[in-house]
């Protein structure tokens, strides 16, 4: 292995990537799997890319001792990705971008794509965009005339995206997109805070994670899920065995969603880490407590 080679994640779906290092080896087989939202859990709201919860990383370092590892399930673009992780102190095990894409690390430490999958996302949405295209610009004229006040803008690299001024402009923008979705037979409308997409809908977070625990054959009652966006409700619906956590200031919908399933609120990742450790394991949470404290 060249250690100066440069560290290059290829993707024939969004094109390839200067990884900042590699992922620590796994130690054994993957035996539990913890998956992290982006904005607004692993890194603050509003916050930038360095504003991270860094007391969860000691965590995730002692916690992979233990058979456990970690990704970031986002809706962000790879190459917006690519600047996140290099203010990481622990690369992730595996990352899903744009709601659907899985990258996975190897013996290597890279991150590779999950080569059929990923095709498998990116024809879909491509005829989507073909046949839902005249559609969704019909819709956003409407829009523009209904709520001439409301800001927004299409996305710069994807037309059948779009970005509101803040979360709340959105909510008023959903109602609309919404019924417009569920007109288009296969079509879902996949929000995060002020940012939305329209996307086939056999394709989301949680499909991009049900990908990566048959690749490392986890059972459901050993995942965990963090995310306070309407996108990571997909991932809570499909594994309703999992341990899904919500950051105390998700957005109301989502709190209202948790309130009614299963589901916990936390004030942070790391608090939620320590309280699924304590589910499979006693013995695990209290060395992970105490090799945490050290590193605090």
């Amino acid at each position: 292995m060249n250690a100066s080679a440069p560290l290059i994640l290829r993707s024939e779906e969004e094109g390839d990537i200067l990884l900042p290092g590699r992922t620590v080896p796994a130690v054994g087989s993957c035996s539990f799997l913890a998956s992290l939202d982006y904005d607004g859990t692993l890194r603050r709201k509003n916050g930038r890319p360095e504003d991270v919860d860094m007391r969860s990383f000691p965590l995730l370092g002692q916690l992979r001792r233990h058979g456990v590892r970690w990704g970031i399930n986002t809706g962000r673009c790879l190459s917006d990705m690519a600047e996140a992780l290099r203010f990481l102190p622990l690369q992730p095990d595996f990352l899903c971008t744009c709601e659907r894409y899985v990258y996975l690390a190897g013996a290597d430490g890279l991150l590779h794509p999950l080569t059929q999958y990923n095709a498998q996302c990116l024809a879909a949405n491509a005829r989507l965009r073909s046949e839902a295209l005249p559609a969704w610009n019909a819709a956003l004229d409407s829009l523009r005339c209904e709520l001439p006040h409301a800001q927004w803008n299409i996305a710069d690299t994807d037309a059948l995206s779009i970005v509101a001024k803040d979360s709340e402009t959105m909510d008023l923008l959903m109602p609309r997109i919404l019924e417009l979705a569920s007109s288009l037979p296969g079509v879902a409308a996949q929000r995060a805070g002020k940012y939305l997409r329209l996307s086939d809908a056999r394709f989301n977070k949680g499909t991009a994670l049900r990908a990566v625990i048959s690749a490392w054959h986890v059972p459901e009652k050993r995942l965990f899920l963090m995310g306070d966006g309407h996108n990571d409700l997909d991932a809570f619906r499909l594994f309703p065995s999992a341990f899904c956590a919500v950051p105390a200031d998700a957005h109301s919908d989502v709190l209202h969603w948790i309130s009614q399933h299963h589901g916990r609120l936390f004030p942070d990742v790391s608090t939620a880490l320590l309280a699924w450790g304590d589910t499979f394991s006693s013995a695990l949470v209290s060395d992970v407590n105490c090799k945490n404290k050290s590193n605090i």
